[in-house]
């Protein structure tokens, strides 16, 4: 069957009139009516009816348009994977992460890879303030990490989902023991394991001590949570107390660790994939975006946390 002739079939289909459907595909009425009656030919039955008002589908055509459109997506699919396959920079997309997006990012991965065998991701994984500036550097294609209290004009956010920052600590913990109501003052006196001053958490984090009149976070330990499961094996030995995103909440219970119940003790944020506003992603790329929306659109099916826009 010649492709061409497969397209030709789809646009009088989609205009239902030759000679909008010859404009359409830059050829001629009469060479589209000879590769239309060339189908019919080989087919052996009637796909359209021919009347003054167009070109009317008769059931063998309706039913032929359907495997037509599979069968146009199965070859644009090859034709893809073929290119990417030749070039392999093509098949690279530099992504962004951060340790509480990274998850996300590897769903989104593992999922692209089934009908893109060629894909390579280079992943960077850093804080969100670090991930900002690569992106604004074209060191990466893109970057998903909770939106910046100060977004640059130069990037764009696409919010995928919403999720929040608890307190835990491990189940032995006094405060935990107690049953009661934990307060304010009592994460006050807490020793904490925490990202650095310039992360956005860490600033939700400090503005909830100043809204209460309360000195601190004591932090005992910064870390960049580059390994969460490193930071929860501190939380889980130690009675210092840390923070725990909605996506790392499975790891978290492995260790034992608990949330904290304290009022206002919980950060909501969304999380975004950060583009440049200016910039012109790849196809592959471009792909890739749109297949984190699915992936973080499925994750807010019971028991987990759609997507919306902002700043675009």
């Amino acid at each position: 069957m010649n492709l061409d002739d497969l397209a030709y079939f789809l646009t009088v289909a989609e205009t239902g009139l030759l000679h909008r459907a010859a404009t359409q595909v830059g050829i001629s009425q009469p060479a589209l009516t000879k590769a239309v009656r060339r189908l019919e030919a080989e087919l052996g039955v009637a796909l359209f009816e021919r009347s003054p008002k167009g070109m009317q589908l008769t059931a063998y055509g309706s039913e032929f348009r359907q495997h037509a459109v599979r069968l146009r997506a199965a070859y644009e699919d090859a034709l893809n994977q073929i290119t990417e396959l030749h070039s392999g920079e093509l098949a690279k997309v530099r992504v962004g992460s951060t340790p509480a997006t990274e998850p996300l990012v590897s769903r989104t991965f593992l999922s692209l890879l089934k009908k893109r065998p060629a894909l390579r991701i280079e992943l960077t994984v850093q804080l969100s303030d670090v991930l900002v500036q690569a992106l604004l550097e074209g060191q990466i294609d893109l970057g998903v990490a909770p939106l910046p209290v100060d977004l640059p004009d130069d990037l764009r956010a696409i919010a995928l989902l919403s999720e929040s920052t608890s307190v835990v600590c491990r189940k032995e913990h006094p405060l935990f023991q107690t049953g009661k109501a934990v307060t304010p003052e009592d994460l006050a006196r807490c020793e904490w394991i925490l990202p650095g001053p310039g992360v956005s958490v860490r600033k939700q984090i400090e503005e909830y001590f100043h809204r209460h009149r309360l000195a601190g976070p004591r932090v005992q330990v910064q870390s960049n949570y580059s390994s969460p499961m490193g930071v929860f094996f501190l939380v889980a030995n130690t009675d210092m107390v840390g923070i725990c995103s909605t996506q790392h909440q499975p790891f978290a219970t492995q260790l034992g660790l608990q949330v904290l119940d304290v009022n206002g003790a919980k950060w909501p944020r969304q999380i975004c994939c950060l583009v440049r506003r200016n910039g012109t992603l790849s196809p592959l790329a471009t792909t890739f975006v749109e297949r984190l929306a699915d992936e973080a659109c499925s994750s807010r099916l019971p028991g987990r946390n759609r997507r919306g826009s902002k700043h675009q």
